[in-house]
């Protein structure tokens, strides 16, 4: 991964010369691990157009730093003031200083003030757009991610039913990943019965009953990068209702990954699914985003969004999960990932849509 982290920083000088900026300090820990692959709870990185960036960090990670960082200069922080004091001195060179649009204001402040003579700009949408675009590596790690995800969903079906409840169901979770070596990307939603209806519902103390739905929304990481998946099971015999209304987010689901190719809109991707959905009468029951982009972290941009214009680029890594919510009657989302290729799209989730059990 070495080489891979040098190319990512060239990238990144590459879209500074064209932004004309001349600097860039970043401070977040998971923008640090993109562009190094080192994780720290402390550093900054600071990459010039031109020449070798600078990874500052203190005493508890020094070694490390040299260590694992090539082609990177390591430095130890000063005192506050003494560091801030370089910084109005590098500020004498530059224009344009970029940072981080998620910089906490402490850290913001004194940074502004020690460069008050240079413009300071947020870089938050021009590094969302070059970690958008996946490498083949980076790739890899999501699809292993997708496959350790179906391969425990499937070991969760061999012993959720009726009767157990949605906080026995996390604590299993939580126990049979931690079995395989995994750790979670989010916290797991597991909604038995009419909880469906509500998206993000935390589990609690509800008990799945015979003859109702379940829905689980999971995901995992492997080598720091994160996949997604959402499935709606039934236990018993499926309802009119309960299958009316999974058949046409699955016709939804089905319909986004014939869509999706290079050149196409985010928004006319979320299009696709919401038309259909609308079409049936429940478009009002649909009120979030179709998707959206998994790597480091499991929300990234781009999005499938009715407000997203980012043109699809083979490498993109995307979430497909339409879904309706009836309030006091069912809920369904189903969830997969997606990497855009060069004339469609690969789906990374194996785990079957329809999922039917005994009671």
């Amino acid at each position: 991964m070495e080489r891979e982290h040098l190319v990512r920083i060239e990238k990144l000088q590459a879209a500074m010369a064209a932004a004309n900026i001349d600097a860039v300090f970043l401070y977040s820990p998971i923008n640090r691990l993109y562009f190094t692959g080192l994780t720290t709870s402390n550093g900054l990185l600071l990459v010039e157009r031109q020449g070798t960036p600078v990874f500052y960090t203190d005493f508890r990670y020094l070694e490390v730093a040299h260590r694992v960082l090539k082609g990177i200069e390591i430095r130890k922080f000063k005192p506050a003031k003494e560091q801030l004091a370089d910084y109005a001195g590098f500020a004498r060179m530059w224009k344009s200083v970029g940072y981080e649009g998620t910089l906490a204001v402490a850290q913001f402040l004194p940074l502004q003030e020690a460069m008050s003579s240079v413009r300071l700009t947020s870089v938050s949408s021009l590094i969302s757009t070059l970690r958008g675009v996946k490498s083949p590596t980076e790739i890899d790690a999501i699809r292993r991610s997708a496959a350790a995800n179906d391969a425990l969903f499937a070991e969760l079906m061999e012993t959720f039913r009726p009767g157990i409840s949605e906080l026995e169901m996390l604590r299993q979770f939580r126990m049979k990943e931690a079995a395989r070596g995994l750790t979670e990307s989010f916290d797991p939603i597991l909604c038995a019965g009419t909880n469906a209806v509500e998206c993000h519902h935390r589990p609690d103390a509800t008990v799945l009953q015979p003859n109702s739905e379940l829905l689980i929304d999971m995901g995992v990481m492997v080598d720091g990068y994160c996949s997604d998946m959402t499935r709606t099971v039934f236990f018993g015999t499926p309802t009119p209702r309960f299958r009316e209304i999974f058949d046409i987010v699955l016709e939804a689901n089905r319909a986004v990954i014939a869509a999706v190719r290079p050149g196409i809109r985010c928004c006319d991707i979320d299009k696709v699914a919401r038309d259909i959905i609308d079409r049936y009468g429940y478009g009002a029951a649909f009120d979030h985003g179709l998707g959206h982009s998994v790597g480091l972290e499991i929300h990234e941009m781009p999005s499938f969004s009715k407000t997203c214009e980012t043109v699809l680029e083979p490498g993109m890594v995307l979430t497909d999960e339409p879904g309706i919510y009836l309030p006091g009657e069912v809920g369904v989302r189903i969830e997969d990932l997606l990497v855009v290729t060069e004339n469609g799209c690969e789906v990374l989730s194996h785990t079957p849509h329809e999922i039917v059990l005994p009671c």
